[in-house]
Protein backbone atom coordinates (compact mmCIF):
# COMPACT_ATOMS: atom_id res chain seq x y z
CA UNK A 1 0.00 0.00 0.00
CA UNK A 2 0.99 3.62 -0.54
CA UNK A 3 0.12 6.89 1.15
CA UNK A 4 -0.07 9.82 -1.25
CA UNK A 5 0.03 13.32 0.20
CA UNK A 6 -0.43 16.17 -2.27
CA UNK A 7 -0.32 19.90 -1.68
CA UNK A 8 -1.99 21.86 -4.48
CA UNK A 9 -3.36 25.33 -5.20
CA UNK A 10 -6.99 25.77 -4.07
CA UNK A 11 -8.11 26.84 -7.55
CA UNK A 12 -6.95 23.46 -8.91
CA UNK A 13 -8.89 21.40 -6.35
CA UNK A 14 -12.04 20.81 -8.42
CA UNK A 15 -10.10 19.67 -11.50
CA UNK A 16 -7.94 17.31 -9.43
CA UNK A 17 -10.93 15.81 -7.60
CA UNK A 18 -12.79 15.34 -10.90
CA UNK A 19 -9.76 13.48 -12.30
CA UNK A 20 -9.57 11.31 -9.18
CA UNK A 21 -13.27 10.38 -9.52
CA UNK A 22 -12.45 8.87 -12.93
CA UNK A 23 -10.04 6.36 -11.35
CA UNK A 24 -11.77 3.02 -10.91
CA UNK A 25 -11.43 1.56 -7.39
CA UNK A 26 -10.13 4.80 -5.86
CA UNK A 27 -10.49 4.10 -2.12
CA UNK A 28 -11.27 7.73 -1.19
CA UNK A 29 -9.42 10.85 -0.15
CA UNK A 30 -9.11 13.24 2.76
CA UNK A 31 -9.08 16.90 1.74
CA UNK A 32 -8.17 19.83 3.98
CA UNK A 33 -7.03 23.44 3.77
CA UNK A 34 -3.55 24.08 5.15
CA UNK A 35 -0.93 26.84 5.36
CA UNK A 36 2.79 26.32 5.18
CA UNK A 37 6.22 27.56 4.32
CA UNK A 38 7.70 26.83 0.92
CA UNK A 39 11.01 27.58 -0.75
CA UNK A 40 9.73 30.95 -1.92
CA UNK A 41 9.45 32.35 1.61
CA UNK A 42 11.88 35.08 2.64
CA UNK A 43 14.54 33.04 4.44
CA UNK A 44 16.42 36.06 5.71
CA UNK A 45 13.57 37.75 7.60
CA UNK A 46 14.09 37.84 11.34
CA UNK A 47 12.33 39.19 14.41
CA UNK A 48 9.12 41.16 13.86
CA UNK A 49 9.42 40.98 10.07
CA UNK A 50 9.39 37.18 10.16
CA UNK A 51 6.44 37.10 12.57
CA UNK A 52 4.38 39.51 10.44
CA UNK A 53 4.99 37.47 7.30
CA UNK A 54 3.89 34.24 8.98
CA UNK A 55 0.25 35.34 8.88
CA UNK A 56 0.30 35.99 5.15
CA UNK A 57 0.96 32.46 3.90
CA UNK A 58 -1.49 31.51 1.18
CA UNK A 59 -3.84 28.60 1.73
CA UNK A 60 -3.06 25.29 0.02
CA UNK A 61 -5.18 22.18 -0.31
CA UNK A 62 -3.85 18.93 1.14
CA UNK A 63 -5.09 15.67 -0.39
CA UNK A 64 -4.28 12.44 1.40
CA UNK A 65 -4.99 9.05 -0.12
CA UNK A 66 -4.04 5.56 1.05
CA UNK A 67 -4.30 3.12 -1.84
CA UNK A 68 -3.16 -0.27 -3.09
CA UNK A 69 0.32 -0.05 -4.60
CA UNK A 70 -0.98 -0.84 -8.09
CA UNK A 71 -3.13 2.35 -8.11
CA UNK A 72 -0.49 4.74 -6.79
CA UNK A 73 1.07 5.79 -10.09
CA UNK A 74 -2.31 6.42 -11.73
CA UNK A 75 -3.37 8.58 -8.78
CA UNK A 76 -0.08 10.51 -8.73
CA UNK A 77 -0.29 11.09 -12.50
CA UNK A 78 -3.87 12.35 -12.27
CA UNK A 79 -3.01 14.81 -9.50
CA UNK A 80 0.17 16.02 -11.21
CA UNK A 81 -1.42 16.54 -14.63
CA UNK A 82 -4.46 18.42 -13.28
CA UNK A 83 -2.56 20.56 -10.75
CA UNK A 84 0.24 21.58 -13.15
CA UNK A 85 0.36 25.18 -14.36
CA UNK A 86 4.13 25.52 -14.72
CA UNK A 87 4.15 28.38 -12.22
CA UNK A 88 5.81 28.57 -8.82
CA UNK A 89 3.63 27.11 -6.10
CA UNK A 90 2.02 24.35 -8.16
CA UNK A 91 2.58 22.08 -5.17
CA UNK A 92 4.18 18.81 -4.17
CA UNK A 93 3.24 15.14 -4.11
CA UNK A 94 4.79 12.84 -1.53
CA UNK A 95 4.52 9.04 -1.79
CA UNK A 96 5.20 6.87 1.27
CA UNK A 97 4.93 3.15 1.95
CA UNK A 98 2.14 2.01 4.27
CA UNK A 99 2.83 -1.03 6.41
CA UNK A 100 -0.77 -1.93 7.26
CA UNK A 101 -4.32 -0.61 7.63
CA UNK A 102 -7.23 -1.75 9.79
CA UNK A 103 -10.93 -1.09 9.21
CA UNK A 104 -12.21 -0.71 12.77
CA UNK A 105 -15.80 -1.75 12.00
CA UNK A 106 -14.99 -5.11 10.37
CA UNK A 107 -11.45 -5.90 11.46
CA UNK A 108 -10.30 -6.17 7.83
CA UNK A 109 -6.62 -5.49 7.27
CA UNK A 110 -4.38 -4.47 4.40
CA UNK A 111 -5.82 -3.57 0.99
CA UNK A 112 -9.27 -4.81 2.06
CA UNK A 113 -9.33 -2.21 4.84
CA UNK A 114 -8.94 0.71 2.48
Amino acid sequence: MKRIIAFIKPNMQDDVIFALHRIEDLPGATISEVRGIGRGIHHHATGDAARRRSFGFPVSVRLEIVCPTNLAEEIVSAIASEAHTGLAGDGKIIICPVEDALRIRTGERGDEAI
